[in-house]
Formats: structure tokens, sequence, C-alpha cells
């Protein structure tokens, strides 16, 4: 019994939980249902109100395709109106842009006619420029002579007026200043040449000027003569003095120089002579040899022989070099010995290693004479037949300069004045800034190029006058030429034993003119010795 009570017991709490549980179950569907109502009726409510909405945005939209109707038909209309002033804003742009290139026709024609008038024009003013400049440089050359004549007559205030104004066309129409009777005329109206005769008459072989102390020079000849002169400007009329430092007959001078304050004369078969000036006088033995030129290089003093090179430094002669071949002349170019030699060939030597090395010449020719100017970097070489060349930096040979009418004997440079001297007994003055390259290039701006280059022109150029040198004969062979300090003179030499201080300035002549003349020409000089194509002036 006690198990059926608990077995009644448990039934009962089963089936009490079973229906607990179901009613449970009941209530929440109940929920369910209750929620879901609520939120139908609350969509149908929405719904309703949407379906409002709608049917409002219906009406709306009506309106807005009824407006927008009439809106298109007017944008219609308006395109039609549009298209058609287009089409007539369109013709009426074609007959404008046609007449706009007929105007634009014309203008171009009237511009081109306008372009050949000032074409014209500016040949005629080039013309008529071209034949005033022609006739100025014509006219400068006759005043020259006629200056020469007057200056002969006696009349020598019109005769420095001519040789003034003859200057003064050249310089003012691109002529040659350099012009052989205008530079003479100079040379007479300035005593631009002074003379020396050496007290024993040897030939002067060399001369070296003095550095830093213009007009002095010291001249060695080939009779053992070493003098000292000097330029008295002090004097009422310039003269040349002398003070001989040494005569020896045995002694043979080929070349000079003058460096800190002391003079090495070398002679023929040596000795080498230090010499100062007053009166002290030192010899050096040498090798034997046929010596005749001296170059200072690196400190040293280089003594070359027609078949060797030695060096001479504090009281020693060292470093001799054979040479294989007989030397015709050599140069100090930039720290190199340019070596030439009688068979035309050319070598080059290291002063520091005594090396040389064979190079290709320069010309065809045997040089006889060089030179090398630092400033323009410019090498001159005269060579046996008389011909002097020009080479620029890059070794080209710039021009041929047909100078002498036999050997070139020595060549200096001052500026772009070149001065040579030949066994035709004529020194030859040459002003490089006449000369004219067919390039269209000058000579300074030749010196700076490595190859030939072509020159654009630029406007009508009136051409500066070809080169035609100053020429001077003397009485002997020319044997020395040497700048002087000043550099606008030069120093000559000649186998009579004359010496020569040429001012080789056309410029600075013409200034020293200018100062001197006393007056102008007269209105009727004027018309008898210029003429009246040029219109009068005063040069004073």
């Amino acid at each position: 019994m006690a198990v059926l009570a608990g077995v009644a017991v448990l039934a009962y709490h089963i089936g009490y939980n079973r229906s607990k549980a179901q009613l449970s179950s009941l209530q929440k569907e109940m929920e369910h249902l209750e929620a879901a109502g609520k939120d139908a009726a609350i969509v149908k409510r929405v719904s309703q109100q949407m379906e409002d909405i709608a049917y409002q945005q219906k009406a709306i939209s009506d309106q807005q395709r009824d407006r927008a109707e009439e809106q298109s038909a007017l944008a219609v209309q308006n395109a039609r109106k549009a298209e058609l002033e287009s089409r007539l804003a369109h013709e009426a742009e074609l007959k404008a842009q046609s007449a706009a290139q007929v105007a634009q026709q014309e203008r171009a024609n009237a511009e081109r006619q306008q372009e050949i008038a000032l074409e014209q024009r500016d040949e005629a003013n080039h013309a008529k420029n071209v034949a005033d400049t022609l006739n100025r440089r014509t006219q400068a050359r006759s005043l020259a002579v006629s200056s020469q004549v007057r200056r002969e007559a006696g009349e020598t205030e019109v005769a420095d007026l001519l040789a003034y104004g003859s200057w003064y066309f050249l310089k003012n129409n691109r002529g040659n200043q350099y012009y052989s009777d205008t530079f003479k005329s100079l040379t007479q109206a300035t005593d631009g040449i002074l003379r020396y005769k050496m007290k024993e008459g040897g030939a002067v072989n060399a001369i070296a000027k003095v550095p830093g102390t213009p007009g002095q020079c010291v001249a060695v000849t080939n009779y053992g003569e070493v003098e000292w002169l000097t330029v008295n400007a002090a004097a009422s009329t310039k003269r040349i003095t002398s003070k001989r430092l040494l005569f020896n007959p045995q002694f043979d001078f080929r070349d000079v120089i003058v460096l800190d304050g002391t003079i090495y004369a070398l002679s023929l078969k040596g000795p080498l002579c230090l010499l100062e000036r007053n009166g002290n006088v030192r010899t050096v033995d040498l090798p034997q040899d046929n010596y005749f030129k001296l170059l200072p290089v690196g400190g040293r003093l280089l003594v070359a022989g027609r078949n060797s090179l030695c060096w001479y430094a504090e009281g020693n002669v060292s470093g001799r070099v054979e040479l294989a071949k007989k030397l015709s002349a050599l140069v100090e170019r930039e720290g190199v010995i340019g070596l030439f030699y009688s068979d035309g060939s050319y070598a080059q030597m290291d002063p520091s290693s005594g090396r040389i090395v064979e190079k290709t010449p320069f010309v065809k020719d045997v040089v006889t004479a060089a030179h090398y100017d630092p400033e323009s970097q410019c090498l001159l070489l005269g060579v046996e037949d008389g011909t002097v060349y020009p080479v620029n930096s890059y070794n080209r040979v710039l021009e041929t300069l047909a100078a002498h009418k036999s050997k070139c004997m020595d060549i200096t440079m001052l500026g772009p004045v070149v001065v040579t001297g030949g066994y035709d007994k004529t020194v030859y003055i040459w002003n490089m800034d006449n000369l004219m390259f067919e390039s269209g290039l000058s000579f300074r701006e030749e010196l700076e190029r490595e190859t030939v280059e072509k020159r654009m022109m630029v406007g009508k150029e009136i051409p500066t006058e070809w080169l035609v040198p100053v020429d001077y004969t003397f009485d002997g062979w020319t044997l020395a030429v040497c700048a002087d300090a000043d550099g606008k003179s030069v120093w000559i030499g000649t186998s009579s034993g004359s010496v020569m201080l040429l001012n080789s300035s056309a410029d600075e002549m013409a200034e020293q003119l200018h100062r001197k003349l006393k007056r102008n020409l007269t209105q009727q000089e004027w018309t008898r010795y210029v003429g009246v194509s040029i219109p009068y002036m005063t040069f004073k």
C-alpha cells in the first residue's frame, strides 16, 4: 500500500505538471495571436496612409507631366527659333570670314610692298654707305701721298694735317690704318723712326729689350760688340745714345737676352758672356758647336747650337743633348720646346726630362724664324722663302702671309701687330686685325677655334679692308726685330750695323700727331686735297 500510495502521488505530480505546461503554452499562443492582430491593424492603417499618399503623388505627377508637356512644346518652339537664328548667324559669319580673308590678303600685300620698299631703301643706303666708305678709303690713300709730297716741299703744317686726315678716314671707315703710305706719313710727322749706327759697324745679329724699361735695349754684332742703347727723350730732338759694354772682335755674337739685370750674350763658337751694365764681364765656356739661340725656360737658360742643346744655370753648363738633325729654329711655347730642323721636320722637347718626340710639322717649308706670343697664344713661323704663317693654340695654320722675297730672319709681335725682317732688306708690319678670313671671322676669333667655322653675317656689313703690310727697306739685311718694353715700338737691326727704333702703332702716332696739330685745313685746302664729295670737317 505504501508503494501504491507512492505511485499514486507520483502520477498526480506528473499529470499536474503536464497540465500546467499545456496551460502555459496556450497562454503564450494567445499572447502571440493578440500581438499579431495588433501588428496587422497597424500595417492596415499604414497601408491606407501610403495609399492616400500615393494618390496625392499621382495627382502631383499628373500636374507636373502636364506642365512638362507645355514646357516641351515651348522648348521645341524655341529650338526652331534658335536654329533659324543660328543659320542666319552662320551665314553672317561666313560672309565676315570671307571679308576678313580679303582684308588679310590686302594687308599682307601691303606689308610685302612695304618690306620691298624698306629692302630697296636699305640696299640703297647700304650701296651709298659702301660708296662713301670706299670713297673715304681712296681719299685717305691720296691724302697720305699728298702729305709726303707736301713735306718734301717744306709745307710741314699742311703735311701734318693731311697725314692725320689719312689716318682718320681709314680709322673711321674700317680701312687698313697700316696702309703703307698712311703709316709712313704718320712716321714722318712724328719722327717715328730713330736711327743709330753701331760704333764698329758690325752686323746686328740680335737685339734684346730691357724688361720693364721702355726705350732701352741691348744690341750685339758679329764683330764682338755689345752696346746698351737708350732713347734720350729729354733732348730737344729725340735720339738714341749708347754705352759700350764689350768689344772683342774674337766673338761673333748671335743672340742676346736680358734677365734680372744680367746680359747674356751668346757667341757663335762660344763662349757665353755674362755682362753687367757697370762693365763687369764673365765668360762661360760651352761645348763645341755653332750656337745661335738663347731661351729662358723655368729659371734656366737653354743654349741652342745647330747640332746640340745644353742648359746654363748658376754658373754651370749641364744637360747636353746631341741632336740627330741640324736645327734651323726653336721656340718655347707653353713650357714645351719646339725644335725645327733644317730638313723641314719638327719635334718637341720636354724641358724637365729632356725627352724629344717627333711631331707632324705645321708647314712643309723649312722654318727659319719662330716667335710665340703668350697673350694671344699665337705661334708665328717664318720660312726659308719668306712666307710667314700664324698658328693658333690648336696647331691650325690660320693664314699665309706672303711677306719677304727671301729668307725670313726674325719675327716679333706687339698686340695684333706682327713685325718681320728678312734677307730682302725689308721690314714688314702687319696689323692682324685687318686680316680677313673666308669664314667671315676676325683674326682674334679664329685664334680661339679648333676648326674652321662660318660666321653668319648680321645685316649688311661693310667688310674690313684687306690686310696689306707696311714695308720699310733699310740699308742691309734685316737680321733682328725685337719688341720694346712699351709694347708700341720695335727695335730693328741690320747687317750694315744700323739700329732703328720704329713706332709700330698707327694709333699711337696719330694721337701724338693730333696733339701736335696747330690748326685745321682751310676750306680752300680741303677742296684742293679732299674734294667736295666729303663734307668739310675739322681735326683739331
